[in-house]
């Protein structure tokens, strides 16, 4: 109380000052027709208002070389370059806006003269980056007589009143609260000022004498890779924390009893912008962090302390989730009184966003992929993971994952994580949106718009009957290609004989493909990627809000552009199996299945919904549009389906039926294709993309997953997206398979028999 009376008496003491400095300035300024009082002045007030606008106008325009030589000699005691500078400062603090930055008005019917001093009065209005339009109004100007004529008695509170004595202008910013997001059915995602824990691991001891234990439950708990957490077994002993991960107050309350069992932590409250479930789609939605150092003047709405975001629907929607910043202008004493404040403009929180995401699913399915890898043999080899999943109905993003994740607390500057943190993450690639923003060989998942090519082009029938014997030689070719199949250890027999184009996609036959390949380039080589387009495959799907590449589907024309070679019949055997140059993203492949599933509409994907403020109407709200049509015939349509369906029942010719082979398909039916594509390392790329539903009904969902440097796709993909499938529908979860707790052992190599590119595998 004191401390505010004692700002209270010296900013009055202060303006007291300033006028008596203004009242002595007033009487020291010497002119013949001040020492001569009885003197009748020849200059008119008309001629000092010209001054005055003249010197306004000057300011106006910048030109502050002009207005010097219009202030009077005593006030010119300031050198020519002190006053322009003065201006300089003032205008920088200001920040002026390019356009119309200051404007005047001067009221000639408020002018007075008193003897040999002239009066003016005008209001300034000043455009700034910042602060928006203002004006600071009754501003006084004073003009005297000098053997010059009118000249303006100049003092620095000319540029603001207040300004004398060293008091200097101050701009003040205070930040916006930042929009919050909310998942599909308006629960929170990420809020701003949330009370929360940064959880550390003291490596002193382990209540329960085994870090593995601990190890595991960290992992399990923060979706972490298990390994990772090994270095800290080297620290045991010693007084070392390491931040491990974020919690919520109610997952503290709920979780820490367990933990506190196995580990030693340290619960350090903090409040800060908060991620549901501590790290919530962090490739997708995005996160905050500090302005980038060259970014600054990108954001002049903002106080440059504010955090904007850096990914996904963070950085997409920055302007509106971001709001604008408090200001306020001030003139300031040097022991930071405030003499008078000009213009205060309060903060605009930022604008909500509404994701389509669902987020408890969208937690769900993360969890089951970093559960995979720490239960996974291939987890080692591998590079990270994606999966997508749609609304068969409207083509809305239920959830979109990635692995590895990444905490966005790491960039807060004053992050309790390890230095280093963020340079592991980039290491890892732990930014990348694997979903949208990369791509990838397809490998046998191709065969689906493969299927509609043949089918829907009148080129194969689809009980057409191909005897598949494991190889495969093209006329045009001097090498022979050997099926997936033909190598597979233990087959008996090690080829899938006699079947009709159905049985081929649901056993993936890679002969019978060569032979649709020849055929349909025969026919025309340009239809493999008509058919793949119209399926949404090598074309942008139009999503919002996240970076996306628009992937590649050859043909003759942009194969000769690209390479400068000419186009045989080997790279359209290449492309209907999903290898050679084509490549798409994980987004493509989930709406391919929103197709086939929905059977009528290849839809956008698209992650949100509304933004606006609560209890408003939204500025934005999603509309759908007009969905291209599949267009493709109804009968390929069926027989697809119908291959699909058996890939996960058949048991003789199933790709993923021993995946699915205790799944309940009279409650819950999936329908898919297993993939396995070229990585260009000893471990291949692993491909599921499904539909599923309620027998006899639309399907709900479609389902891409990609399993980087893995295994075969049956073996990598399928059995987490049996897992997601699992968790959507609240049935009990089946356990990982057998297999990935023992010793990996490299896939045989299929591809061509005498030697060439590999090709693709189930």
């Amino acid at each position: 109380m004191n401390k505010i009376r004692y700002q209270q008496h010296a900013a009055h003491l202060w303006r007291v000052l300033l006028l008596v400095a203004f009242l002595i300035t007033s009487c020291g300024e010497a002119t013949p027709q001040s020492r001569a009082p009885n003197a009748t002045p020849a200059l008119t007030v008309a001629e000092a208002e010209d001054v005055a606008r003249s010197f306004l106008d000057a300011w106006t325009a910048a030109k502050f070389d002009e207005m010097y030589n219009l202030i009077s000699p005593r006030s010119q005691i300031t050198s020519r370059d002190a006053f322009q500078e003065s201006y300089r400062a003032a205008e920088q603090t200001l920040s002026l806006a390019p356009e119309n930055p200051r404007a005047y008005t001067l009221h000639t019917d408020r002018t007075k003269r008193q003897g040999t001093t002239i009066i003016v009065t005008y209001d300034m209005k000043f455009n700034s980056t910042v602060l928006g339009e203002f004006s600071d109004l009754d501003r006084v100007m004073r003009l005297i007589v000098t053997p010059r004529g009118w000249r303006v008695a100049w003092s620095t509170m000319d540029i603001f009143e207040g300004m004398a004595g060293g008091a200097t202008l101050r701009l003040d910013r205070t930040r916006a609260t930042r929009g919050s997001i909310y998942d599909r059915n308006n629960r929170l995602v990420a809020q701003d000022n949330t009370p929360n824990y940064a959880v550390r691991l003291l490596t002193r001891n382990y209540p329960a004498g085994n870090p593995d234990l601990c190890f595991d439950r960290l992992a399990q708990i923060f979706r972490l890779y298990r390994p990772d957490l090994e270095k800290y077994k080297a620290f045991t002993g010693q007084d070392n924390g390491y931040t491990i991960g974020i919690m919520s107050e109610p997952d503290v309350q709920a979780l820490r009893g367990s933990l506190d069992q196995v580990c030693l932590l340290e619960y350090r409250p903090q409040t800060s912008r908060f991620y549901f479930g501590g790290s919530f789609a962090p490739q997708t939605i995005g996160f905050v962090g500090p302005i980038p150092a060259e970014q600054v003047n990108n954001y002049p709405e903002l106080s440059r302390d504010s955090l904007v975001g850096l990914f996904g629907v963070e950085r997409f929607y920055q302007k509106d989730l971001g709001g604008v910043s408090g200001s306020e202008l001030k003139i300031v004493t040097p022991d930071n009184v405030t003499v008078r404040t000009i213009y205060t403009r309060p903060a605009i929180p930022g604008r909500d966003v509404t994701l389509t995401l669902d987020r408890d699913f969208q937690l769900k399915v993360e969890q089951a992929v970093s559960d995979a890898y720490n239960a996974a043999n291939w987890a080692q080899f591998s590079e990270g993971a994606a999966v997508v999943v749609l609304d068969v109905k409207t083509g809305e993003v239920l959830a979109m994952a990635n692995y590895p994740s990444l905490n966005p607390d790491a960039w807060r500057l004053d992050t309790s994580f390890d230095t280093g943190t963020i340079e592991g993450y980039l290491k890892n690639r732990a930014t990348v949106n694997h979903a949208t923003e990369e791509t990838y060989f397809l490998g046998s998942v191709m065969k689906i718009a493969s299927t509609a090519a043949a089918s829907s082009s009148g080129s194969f029938q689809l009980d057409e009957i191909v005897d598949c014997r494991g190889t495969y030689r093209s006329p045009d070719e001097d090498f022979t290609r050997t099926d997936w199949i033909y190598l597979e250890p233990n087959r008996d027999p090690n080829y899938h004989g006699r079947i009709n184009l159905k049985q081929a996609l649901t056993s993936s036959c890679d002969v019978y493909y060569w032979t649709v390949g020849a055929r349909l380039c025969q026919k025309d080589p340009a239809l493999i990627k008509e058919y793949a387009n119209r399926m949404g495959l090598g074309v942008r799907t139009g999503i919002d809000a996240v970076i996306e590449q628009e992937g590649y589907i050859p043909d003759p024309q942009s194969h000769f552009a690209r390479s400068g070679k000419r186009w045989g019949t080997g790279d359209c055997l290449n492309i209907i199996i999903g290898q050679g140059d084509l490549q798409v993203t994980v987004l493509q492949v989930a709406r391919m299945m929103v197709a086939v599933a929905n059977g009528e509409k290849v839809y956008r994907p698209y992650l949100v919904k509304t933004v606006g403020y609560s209890g408003e109407a939204p500025i934005y709200a999603a509309e759908t549009g007009d969905a291209p049509d599949l267009d493709v015939t109804p009968e390929a349509l069926l027989g697809i389906r119908e291959a699909l369906c058996e890939v996960t029942t058949n048991k003789k010719i199933g790709t993923a039926q021993w995946v699915f082979w205790n799944f309940d398909q009279t409650q819950v039916q999936v329908c898919g294709k297993t993939g396995t594509a070229q990585s260009g390392a000893p471990y291949p790329h692993g491909w599921f993309a499904a539909y599923v539903g309620q027998p006899g009904q639309t399907p709900d969902l479609a389902i891409a997953a990609l399993v980087l440097k893995s295994r075969e796709g049956s073996e990598t993909a399928a059995p987490i997206v049996r897992r997601i499938i699992e968790a959507y529908y609240n049935l009990p979860a089946e356990p990982f398979p057998d297999f990935w707790g023992l010793p990996y052992e490299l896939l045989p190599t299929p591809g061509l028999g005498e030697g060439g590119p590999p090709k693709a595998a189930q």
